[in-house]
């Protein structure tokens, strides 16, 4: 069979991460370990997506990508998969996990009012902007009226201000974990997470709902230093994903005042087409390779360092990005070549579709882009590691690469890496305020807890 090689990688794939989720439970025994939900993301994408689309329709898919292609393009995902695993189990160090070992971080009451505050105003100034984006579409009839609906604002800040009411919601449950949330806390929570659940479900779009329905579940376990068993969490994780299809295949149904009306409906995640993850993930290998446009870190230090300057002071700041760095404008184009679909493949790559964590990496630093995804892997295994034994600031940063790692595997590292930012740099922010001179009053603190439970 012309297909076999391609099935042979497919399956190989598939076989690395199952071994390595495994294995990394096996080690750590910690269902929130990284390689499980990583993994689970990455045997969907890159093992039982391009096997569904074969036993689907395979000479439909050869209209977009053809045998050699295929087992080139799945060459690549495969390597990809394997730096990203052995990154994380590098990076966790072979660390087990214990209920019986509690982080070195239970804090004093002071430092927990504090840390309470700064949460309260964090989450109000999110809610706000979210209530502002709202307003300014002429209300939630009107942002969520139609489908893919949403608010806005000029003010690229202002438009991803509601992100801060994750870190908000996060250290909030931290600064409670040795009591019970009253009904009035619980209503605070529940605010919080309003902006995202609202963005999510009425705007039908997979990456809010899955980072704040993670941030909740796995934010609560992770500061009380729980888990719950393993198959919970791979039948959640499952559960989660079939959501999440519903909203993709859905999009033009799920609104204020539709009918819902779900018959007949398909989705571009699951069918053979441009739009198609898989499909247009190898477009954009081929089409680079063709082009010969890898962009060597160009792209990237344009999102990290040009960014984040406000509009404001910096008016052209992508135009003179993309005239000084010779990429495209990253306001119009995320540098996946899909303009040039056509000219390169014969097919045109749907406006909008993401290709994957390994195709993303590919465009920026071709062969090398093993050792980013190593090192993208490693940053996870290690953070995990932080969360377990130190506790402290890494909890809710661990939480947060979690519930935005759908950003990650499913779209591109730039989805996810300006959320991260925003995000993690509040929480570093509620963080220093609430320690701020109270080190030596929480190490002393933190002493005395640990000999008392010794003791008992």
């Amino acid at each position: 069979m012309p297909f076999d090689f391609f099935l042979f990688l497919t399956i190989l794939t598939a076989i690395v991460v199952l071994v390595s989720i495994l294995m990394a439970y096996r080690r750590s025994r910690d269902s929130f370990h990284p390689m499980i939900y990583m993994g689970l993301m990455l045997f969907y994408l890159y093992s039982y997506l391009p096997l569904s689309l074969f036993f689907q329709d395979a000479d439909r898919l050869q209209t977009f990508l053809s045998v050699r292609q295929l087992e080139y393009i799945q060459g690549l995902n495969l390597l990809g998969v394997i730096s990203i695993c052995v990154g994380i189990l590098i990076g966790d160090k072979g660390l087990r996990w214990s209920k019986l070992s509690k982080p070195k971080w239970v804090l004093p009451p002071i430092v927990e009012q504090r840390i309470n505050r700064a949460a309260i105003a964090c989450g109000f100034i999110g809610v706000i902007a979210f209530a502002v984006g709202i307003i300014n579409v002429g209300g939630i009839e009107a942002a969520y009226g139609g489908g893919y609906g949403g608010g806005w604002d000029d003010s690229g800040y202002i438009r991803e201000a509601p992100l801060l009411t994750l870190p908000a919601m996060l250290w909030f449950m931290t600064s409670h974990m040795r009591r019970k949330l009253t009904r009035f806390e619980w209503g605070l929570v529940f605010l919080f997470a309003i902006p995202q659940l609202m963005h999510g479900l009425l705007g039908a779009r997979r990456g809010p709902t899955a980072m704040i329905l993670v941030a909740i579940v796995m934010g609560w376990y992770l500061i009380r230093f729980r888990r719950p068993p393993l198959p919970i969490v791979v039948t959640g994780s499952v559960l989660l994903g079939l959501l999440l299809l519903f909203l993709v295949s859905n999009r033009g149904n799920i609104y204020l005042g539709s009918e819902f009306n779900f018959e007949g409906t398909q989705s571009y995640a699951t069918e053979v087409g441009s739009s198609n993850e898989f499909i247009y993930g190898g477009g954009v290998i081929l089409n680079t390779d063709k082009k010969d446009i890898y962009l060597w870190g160009r792209r990237y230090f344009t999102i990290f360092f040009i960014r984040p300057i406000p509009r404001a002071l910096w008016p052209s700041k992508y135009e003179d990005a993309s005239t000084i760095l010779a990429i495209p404008n990253l306001e119009k184009n995320l540098g996946t070549g899909t303009d040039t679909f056509s000219e390169t493949l014969g097919w045109a790559g749907a406006v909008g579709a993401a290709p994957g964590i390994v195709a993303d990496m590919w465009i920026e630093f071709w062969w090398y882009y093993c050792i980013v995804l190593f090192i993208i892997g490693w940053f996870y295994g290690m953070a995990w590691r932080k969360a377990v034994s130190k506790g402290g600031l890494w909890i809710p940063v661990y939480t947060l690469m979690t519930s935005l790692s759908v950003y990650l595997v499913m779209q591109t590292l730039e989805a996810m890496s300006f959320r991260f930012l925003l995000t993690a740099t509040a929480s570093w922010l509620i963080w220093r305020y609430g320690i701020s001179g109270k080190r030596k009053r929480i190490n002393s603190y933190a002493h005395n807890f640990a000999n008392r439970n010794t003791r008992h």
